[in-house]
């Protein structure tokens, strides 16, 4: 458990800060969404057996904070901007759209978690 919750805070501090700072900028796709999945595929790594909960926990934690972050530097220079709730133009906030990241982020951190219990085994 503690090698969850350390893979969703490391993700989620790391992920946050991406979305948020490059939500303004005009950043390729392939790497507005292969950052985060290297990320979620190393959240995965560190939690081990729970990388399949650790990643998408990440994921959603990320979004939010990526959110809020994007909104206080917008709202910094444009104070009537409108709150935040689409990354890259793909990525959004609405439940009904999240559901595929969040699928894409469970396999991702199974996939970590699979290599992890490989390379740093679980005592228990």
């Amino acid at each position: 458990m503690t090698r969850m919750v350390a893979a969703v805070t490391a993700a989620t501090t790391g992920l946050g800060l991406w979305w948020g700072l490059t939500e303004p900028l005009p950043v390729p796709p392939l790497v507005l969404f292969g950052v985060p999945t290297v990320i979620l595929v190393c959240s995965g790594v560190i939690a081990g057996r729970l990388g399949a909960l650790a990643a998408p926990c990440a994921l959603m934690f990320s979004l939010f904070i990526g959110s809020i972050l994007a909104t206080q530097l917008h709202q910094a220079f444009a104070p009537s901007f409108p709150p935040v709730s689409r990354f890259g133009g793909v990525l959004t906030l609405d439940l009904p759209a999240l559901l595929v990241p969040l699928a894409a982020a469970v396999a991702l951190g199974a996939i970590g978690g699979f290599a992890g219990e490989r390379l740093l085994p679980t005592g228990g």
